[in-house]
């Protein structure tokens, strides 16, 4: 059976007897920035925050190509593919630890699999984003943290956390 939520305000007939007089508006500070409905903007700002021109080529890009390199990253780790394939993708700090951990075994291999979920790709300066991601070893799920930049016209993996 359903009951009434209580009303947790207090009755409208109460709000003028407290014998306090409601205190007037502060004035306005001469040059305050309010603007008036309907009057003109003084600039083109449309209320977003700045941004650098082409944001959304580079973003795109590089989510592309994190989805892509992490996959790799992940196979690579699991043992399902070779870690020379990552030569071309990665920085060589970052292909040695893939390689070291490939090598050493990865402790939560015993868990299954390693199936990328999420990539996310934030742009931080023209041509370099940092990525976060996701992805899920049978019921647990971990995280990856990257740095990826365009060299020489193509995507690198320059920095790689996983956890």
């Amino acid at each position: 059976m359903l009951s009434r939520v209580p009303n947790a305000e207090p009755p409208l007939s109460s709000a003028g007897r407290s014998g306090r007089a409601s205190l007037p508006c502060r004035p306005r500070r001469a040059g305050a920035a309010y603007r008036l409905r309907g009057s003109q903007r003084r600039s083109p700002h449309d209320g977003r925050s700045p941004s650098y021109a082409g944001r959304g080529e580079i973003g795109s890009g590089a989510t592309l190509f994190a989805e892509r390199s992490l996959r790799l990253v992940l196979e690579a780790l699991d043992g399902r593919r070779p870690t020379a394939q990552l030569v071309r993708l990665a920085d060589p700090a970052v292909t040695a630890t893939i390689e070291t951990l490939a090598r050493t075994g990865v402790a939560d291999r015993r868990l299954g699999a390693a199936v990328l979920v999420t990539v996310r790709a934030e742009p931080i300066a023209p041509g370099v984003a940092e990525v976060v991601a996701g992805y899920e070893r049978g019921a647990r799920r971990f995280a990856i943290a990257a740095r990826v930049a365009r060299r020489r016209g193509e995507w690198r993996l320059v920095a790689l956390r996983l956890r």
